[in-house]
């Protein structure tokens, strides 16, 4: 036998000797290797859905949930669009996703299976539970009421009052005028609204009909009352609780004032979320769900300028 043959011989029998004496589970704990390995990874979370709930209040009530938790943040990064958290819960790291891009982009992300926590300002379409098929009652929870003002520049405060059908009439385009709507004033009458992702948008949609009136549409509140408060001749839905600076005026509808508690206000509407139904088996999801109904929570939305259930 050559040097050669003698050396590969010798390699074999090291090799085979090691694999005999490998135990019969060797399986087993490469599967307790690999899942030793998934632990150290963050347990990922993603919330998205109306600005309306995610600008300020969802960061609110899942930081008071943290806190009654007893569990301390690592960190709160601030996005262009939102925010991520992390922190550590029983051994497990976690990070969450907080990103507010409209009601309608929470459902989609929703029934993608891209996010567990879809924040909304309107109720969920019917062709939507379809695609997010099956869908159960707890999925959706009802979390707080707002309301919508229609405000108009300072410079016709003096109208005072606008009916539900002078609104349809200017929402589909049939009143173009200010002239048409009190003798006193005159130039075109200028929509601003929140975009079609929004639910604050469909709300209105809903109530008052399809849109045809020519109109500009904002990604969010702060963009739009800006330029509410730069045109005397605009007309605008914004949320109940409005900057004291601006140079605008919440009209009444119907003679109603705009109000958070009173059901009969024409534009008071429900808030929701909406929870994946993988995360209806999730402890963390089910207890945050439950604090966002509790005194504490409640208490907190309340805090933020919404009208709370308790």
């Amino acid at each position: 036998m050559t040097v050669f043959q003698i050396k590969h011989f010798f390699c074999a029998l090291v090799l085979f000797s090691l694999w005999a004496c490998q135990p019969s589970g060797q399986p087993q704990i490469r599967k307790e290797v690999e899942q030793k390995k998934d632990v150290s990874l963050p347990q990922f979370y993603k919330i998205t859905g109306s600005k309306t709930l995610g600008v300020a209040l969802m960061p609110a009530l899942l930081e008071g949930y943290l806190i009654q938790q007893g569990i301390q943040l690592k960190q709160k990064k601030r996005l262009a669009a939102g925010y991520i958290y992390s922190w550590e819960q029983a051994g497990k790291k976690m990070r969450l996703e907080l990103l507010p891009k409209g009601s309608q982009a929470g459902f989609s992300a929703l029934a993608a299976g891209q996010a567990q926590l879809a924040m909304a300002s309107k109720s969920i379409d019917d062709s939507l539970i379809k695609s997010i098929h099956p869908f159960k009652q707890e999925q959706q929870l009802l979390l707080a009421y707002d309301a919508l003002r229609v405000l108009v520049h300072k410079e016709k405060a003096n109208i005072q009052n606008l009916s539900k059908a002078q609104l349809a009439k200017i929402f589909s385009g049939k009143i173009k005028d200010w002239s048409e709507i009190d003798a006193r004033f005159s130039g075109p009458i200028r929509l601003y609204l929140r975009n079609e992702h929004s639910g604050s948008f469909h709300f209105v949609q809903n109530i008052l009909g399809t849109l045809g009136a020519l109109h500009k549409q904002q990604q969010n509140f702060t963009y739009l009352l800006r330029d509410l408060a730069n045109d005397p001749n605009g007309l605008a839905f914004a949320p109940y609780d409005l900057p004291e600076s601006l140079a605008i005026y919440s009209l009444q509808i119907d003679g109603q004032t705009a109000s958070l508690e009173r059901k009969d206000y024409l534009f008071r509407r429900p808030l929701y979320l909406y929870l994946d139904s993988m995360a209806l088996e999730d402890p963390f999801w089910m207890n945050f769900m439950a604090f966002c109904r509790s005194v504490e929570g409640q208490k907190i939305i309340a805090q933020e300028g919404f009208s709370p259930l308790v």
